[in-house]
């Protein structure tokens, strides 16, 4: 599948960031994800979809999981494959998840559908959803608000597009691709940028 400009210019930019990005976010935690290693199945197999330089894998695989990374920023995943090596990193689409059905026990998808367009959702729900085993847990988060924006802030000088969703947004595209929805909530900023909020959901494959 060949990346449309959006995405082109999203890869290119983040590939500009480069390491220095990685090394501003690298101490981030946030509580939801310490939530999400407690609820999801001992030694399972988790896709963390957009996983930069690793960080979350790396977590991952000191629980006990089989993590498996996907992004397309070559210099992030260059990195992540440095830092932890125990873990799985692939240069993937995530329009064109190339997963067998049933694979994995839980996907984490943080900070990455708000660079997406509103239009190829449903279909990334819809993958989510095939590459989930039953039962398989999915946790997203993702910016809380409203259309297209571009913003600075000090993780980055350059102008991010981002695709502000509502909670019925997520409902929405959760619900239509046949998920069990746990919970969806507000959450606050884990590096603690005041104008920054965050969605969180938590869904669960039937």
């Amino acid at each position: 599948m060949k990346l449309n400009n959006n995405d082109r210019n999203i890869v290119e930019m983040y590939q500009k960031m480069g390491i220095g990005y990685l090394q501003d976010i690298k101490n981030i935690v946030t509580p939801e994800f310490l939530y999400f290693l407690k609820i999801i199945r001992k030694g399972g197999r988790v896709l963390d979809v957009g996983c930069a330089g690793g960080r979350d894998c790396g977590a991952l695989t000191k629980k006990g999981f089989k993590a498996v990374g996907i992004d397309l920023v070559d210099v992030f995943l260059k990195e992540a494959k440095r830092l932890t090596p125990k873990a799985k990193f692939v240069r993937m689409d995530l329009l064109n998840l190339k997963f067998p059905a049933n694979y994995f026990d839980a996907i984490w998808a943080n900070a990455v559908l708000h660079h997406f367009n509103k239009k190829d959702l449903p279909a990334i729900f819809k993958d989510f959803y095939r590459v989930l085993r039953p039962g398989g847990k999915l946790y997203i988060q993702t910016k809380q608000g409203r259309g297209l924006v571009y913003r600075k802030d000090r993780f980055s000088q350059l102008k991010r597009p981002f695709l502000l969703l509502l909670k019925k947004d997520l409902s929405k595209h959760a619900s239509s691709a046949g998920f069990r929805i746990r919970f969806i909530k507000t959450v606050n900023d884990a590096a603690e940028r005041k104008n920054v909020k965050w969605l969180a959901l938590l869904a669960e494959k039937k």
